[in-house]
């Protein structure tokens, strides 16, 4: 099946993939419909980064690249890598690369994140961002399917070895920006400060007003010095399930 994009570009699409709208900047991403496909989560992520045009950014457990693409769109970087383990998600994230044009500013590197220094010295990188696996494996039966397992727990990488790889990437004052769910934030922040990772500013996001925050967005400076601001909650869904009007912004990137 082959879709046109603004005249410019064929996309074949293979079976089970669809071509979605990221409603930000005309950009597209390609996702199958069997495997994992990214949350609101990602969008959230990439919206709470900030930095500089000539920033190097590193992005860890890419999927299929919607973190990587929307952080590079929205601060204008120059330079962004993504490292993906799974070959199935790597593969669709160097189609999105190319989909939107980006494949000059934006590389994929298919390879554990524990290998990462492998391909960037140490303490040399800006930006460091990661949307992991949220859950531990013990405690919970795994199903058959490898591939959702390791999108879903951390059956490949832990929350101690993704917070000592972006420590180890990130040069004094580097950023490290992390979504997870809340309630391992004690365990997050006890593992980013062993790591000398400050948190600077965390914002939690409730599903509903009255519902629980479910997900924390959290930005760190490493070797930062001490200060901690607390970003009012964002609400995703109004009482009716519609979207609020701060994430819809959010969403389309205003």
């Amino acid at each position: 099946m082959m879709k046109q994009l603004n005249n410019e570009i064929n996309i074949e699409l293979e079976k089970n993939e669809r071509l979605d709208d990221l409603q930000c900047k005309n950009l597209k991403l390609v996702q199958n419909k069997t495997q994992y496909c990214f949350s609101t989560d990602a969008v959230l992520l990439a919206n709470f980064v900030h930095a500089k045009r000539k920033d190097v950014l590193v992005d860890l457990c890419s999927g299929s690249g919607v973190v990587a693409i929307l952080t590079l769109s929205k601060n204008n970087l120059q330079k962004v890598y993504g490292i993906e383990l799974q070959k199935n998600m790597y593969d669709l994230a160097q189609k999105n690369a190319k989909l939107n044009h980006l494949t000059h500013k934006l590389q994929f590197i298919n390879e554990k994140i524990q290998n990462s220094l492998e391909f960037f010295e140490k303490n040399s990188i800006d930006v460091v961002t990661a949307n992991p696996p949220y859950e531990k494996v013990e405690g919970h039966f795994l199903s058959d399917n490898e591939h959702m397992n390791a999108c879903k727990y951390e059956t490949h990488l832990t929350l101690n070895e993704l917070i000592k790889v972006a420590s180890d990437l990130l040069k004094f004052g580097g950023k490290f920006y992390l979504v997870h769910k809340s309630t391992r934030l004690a365990e997050i922040i006890t593992t980013l400060k062993q790591y000398k990772l400050e948190p600077k500013v965390i914002q939690f996001v409730q599903p509903k007003k009255l519902i629980n925050s479910n997900v924390v967005l959290i930005e760190t400076v490493k070797k930062g010095k001490n200060g901690l601001v607390i970003k009012p909650t964002l609400i995703i869904n109004n009482d009716d399930g519609t979207y609020t009007d701060e994430f819809k912004k959010i969403y389309k990137g205003e």
